[in-house]
């Protein structure tokens, strides 16, 4: 019962955790479009500062809490190859995640250092992580013979 709980948890902070990546480019895409609106710009930073901080990193954290802790009480997943797929990407996400969080302390310097062009191509990146880590999950027994 302990192993469904925390993966239900788990479930529910990677849905957090996604949702922050997918929104923050898409917050990125305004803020390079209205540079010059002061007003537009501050609220902008705020809204990039609080999803960040308060939904995508919670969410990140929480979701290796809640994998881990799954893993604790199933240390034999940590022999089968699927895994080692899955938290190597996780780990990539977790990369992607801190250059979300570069980014955003650049643009709250006033320094957009990006294109809307680029915002919107960097803003698929979770979605590839996304489709990898779920297809590589459902059919780990396929990818393990059993």
């Amino acid at each position: 019962m302990l192993y469904f709980t925390f993966k239900a948890l788990h479930l529910i902070a990677m849905v957090t955790w996604f949702a922050g990546l997918f929104y923050m480019f898409r917050l990125f895409v305004y803020h390079t479009e209205n540079a010059e609106d002061a007003g537009c710009v501050r609220m902008l930073k705020t809204m990039e500062r609080k999803l960040y901080k308060i939904i995508t990193v919670p969410g990140m954290v929480a979701t290796f809490v809640f994998g881990f802790s799954m893993l604790a009480l199933q240390p034999g997943l940590f022999k089968q190859p699927w895994l080692h797929i899955k938290l190597t990407l996780l780990l990539g996400l977790a990369g992607y995640t801190g250059f979300v969080g570069k980014t955003r302390r650049r643009f709250e310097s006033d320094d957009v250092h990006l294109t809307s062009r680029q915002c919107r191509l960097l803003n698929e990146v979770p979605t590839l992580f996304l489709v990898s880590i779920v297809f590589i999950a459902v059919f780990r027994f396929y990818l393990t013979g059993q």
